[in-house]
């Protein structure tokens, strides 16, 4: 997925160059994202028998950072955003029971969702300074935990949609702007194991699904 935004990008930007008008964006950007998420995990005893099947739905939020790049004419545009740093959900917690003397031990679990980057089209509406966005996206999720028995593989290039809206108002003739807004997302399934799978000693197998959210983003902008 990321070899074909990459190409995306070449592709919008060399398509700039050969437009009239052109105007050029850069922008950064402060986030506020909420994201919901249905997970479902099996735990298998040190016999490799299902011991207990969870399956909840959990929401978290988290305050980051971005930037962003655009090219158009001034009403339709393409653009792509980058976050540097990590989205990282809360610790969570559970129960194991280990083959080696069938004793309960503790086990945590946390994800971080990195180089989360998203191409996009933008389209200003004639009146109030209102825009429309639509993009796709992709991140990689890494995985810390403490688990006695393996350790969850990371997973590399989970891709997702995304649409909103927003408002941008100029700054005198400055040539900067503010944008305020608010976007949607929706992210694929994802599927795992501690390295062990259905039916095996010690195993943990999860589903993750129904991976949506909301940002809310206030920009500083520079049209040139």
């Amino acid at each position: 997925m990321k070899k074909v935004l990459l190409i995306l990008v070449a592709t919008v930007f060399s398509f700039s160059s050969a437009m009239a008008d052109v105007m050029v964006t850069v922008g950064y950007s402060a986030n506020k994202s909420v994201f919901g998420v249905e997970g479902k995990e099996r735990n298998y005893d040190y016999a490799g028998t299902l011991e207990k099947t969870t399956v909840e739905y959990g929401a978290f939020e988290d305050s980051y950072h971005s930037i962003f790049a655009e090219v158009g004419n001034g009403i339709v545009g393409f653009g792509i955003s980058y976050v540097p740093s990590s989205i990282s959900t809360p610790t969570l917690e559970n129960t194991q029971v280990q083959i080696t003397n069938a004793t309960s031990t503790s086990e945590t679990w946390q994800a971080d969702f990195d180089s989360l980057m998203t191409v996009y089209g933008i389209a200003r509406l004639p009146k109030f300074g209102l825009y429309v966005k639509a993009g796709v996206s992709t991140m990689d999720i890494d995985i810390t935990e403490t688990n006695a028995s393996a350790v969850y593989k990371d997973h590399s290039d989970v891709d997702g949609l995304t649409v909103g809206f927003g408002i941008e108002k100029d700054a005198a003739d400055t040539g900067f702007a503010v944008r305020a807004e608010l976007m949607v997302h929706e992210f694929d399934d994802v599927s795992g194991n501690n390295g062990s799978g259905v039916g095996v000693a010690d195993a943990n197998v999860f589903n993750v699904t129904e991976m949506m959210g909301a940002t809310a983003t206030i920009s500083l902008v520079k049209n040139f």
